[in-house]
C-alpha cells in the first residue's frame, strides 16, 4: 500500500502588536484594552460570584492605574 502524504498549507498569522518593535503606541494600548475587556468578560462568567466580583474590582483598579501611568508617561514625553 502506498502512503499518501498530507499537505498542510500554513496560513499567515497576524502580527502581534505587543511583540512588534515598530508598533505604534495606539495599537499597543488597544491590544492592552482588548485583553482587559476579555479578562473582565471571563470574570463575569466565573461560577463563584463573590470571587468574580473581587477579581473584577481588582481588574478595574488595575486598568485605572494603567491608564494613569500611560497618561503620565505621555505627559513627560511631551515635555522632553
Amino acid at each position: 500500500m502506498s502512503r499518501s502524504e498530507s499537505v498542510v498549507i500554513p496560513f499567515p498569522t497576524p502580527a502581534n502588536p505587543l511583540l512588534s518593535h515598530v508598533a505604534n503606541d495606539y495599537s499597543v494600548l488597544a491590544a492592552a484594552e482588548y485583553r482587559a475587556a476579555l479578562l473582565a468578560k471571563l470574570l463575569r462568567h466565573m461560577p463563584e460570584q463573590e470571587l468574580a466580583d473581587i477579581s473584577n474590582a481588582m481588574l478595574s483598579e488595575l486598568v485605572v492605574l494603567y491608564r494613569q501611568a500611560i497618561n503620565q508617561a505621555q505627559g513627560r514625553a511631551g515635555h522632553e
